[in-house]
């Protein structure tokens, strides 16, 4: 089992792709629980800088209800300039009172407790992402010729969260990072990891990383093409 002191080097090293974290989690004791831990510490981390960093920007930012009247006072002057019947302007306001209100519970701007849910979803979305995708991978990885146990596959996927721990930035307001980013960054710690803990090459650990990623894209396609076909065949009838 190691030891939590040991993880900012773990991370740092799964981060410029080094073999070493990749190993030492294949060959934990049980690289699947060592893997939970560190997701889960991971994402305590950077939810808790998401949380006090949501906190400073709101303290740097006008009250939500001095930006809501000025976005009413600015709907009625376009409706006044559009010659707008006043039905319409008053359905448009109570629109904009209605989706204000979510926007400023959902992003807590309005103060409340949705940024403790948010920060309680940050580990919790990390995890379940890693293990959805530690499962794909494994299956795919195997199918490729692999010869890593789930267990082993769970470990290393496990460090594919370490770019996350770039979102800590977003402790300081208006700093954010590129989604894009940590996406790719984390294919490639995964095909690293992969290419480890089942002996593949690194073409067949591209393939494996990246199966996942294309099973999602199929299912997306499948969900548009059905909907898309389902919208033609209601207006056909």
């Amino acid at each position: 089992m190691l030891q939590p002191r040991t993880y900012p080097e773990l991370l740092g090293k799964a981060l410029v792709l080094e073999a070493e974290p990749f190993a030492t989690m294949a060959d934990d004791d049980n690289p699947w629980v060592e893997g939970l831990f560190f997701v889960v510490c991971l994402g305590v981390i950077v939810g808790l800088a998401q949380f006090v960093g949501g906190i400073l920007l709101t303290a740097s930012l006008p009250p939500a209800e001095t930006l809501r009247e000025t976005a009413m006072i600015l709907l009625r002057q376009l409706f006044a300039w559009s010659s707008t019947p006043a039905l319409d302007l008053e359905s448009s306001e109570a629109w904009m009172r209605q989706g204000w209100q979510w926007l400023t519970f959902a992003s807590g701007y309005g103060g409340g407790w949705a940024r403790l849910i948010l920060m309680i979803f940050v580990p919790a979305g990390l995890m379940t992402t890693w293990l959805a995708y530690g499962a794909i991978s494994h299956v795919a990885a195997r199918r490729l010729g692999g010869i890593g146990t789930l267990n082993q596959t769970l470990g290393v996927t496990a460090l594919t969260v370490a770019p996350q721990a770039l979102l800590i930035l977003t402790l300081i307001p208006f700093v954010s990072v590129a989604w894009p980013l940590l996406a790719v960054w984390a294919l490639l710690i995964a095909f690293r990891g992969l290419e480890v803990a089942h002996d593949l090459s690194w073409q067949r650990s591209v393939l494996a990383a990246l199966a996942a990623p294309a099973l999602l894209a199929v299912l997306a396609i499948g969900t548009l093409m059905i909907m898309s076909f389902s919208i033609m065949i209601g207006g056909i009838a």
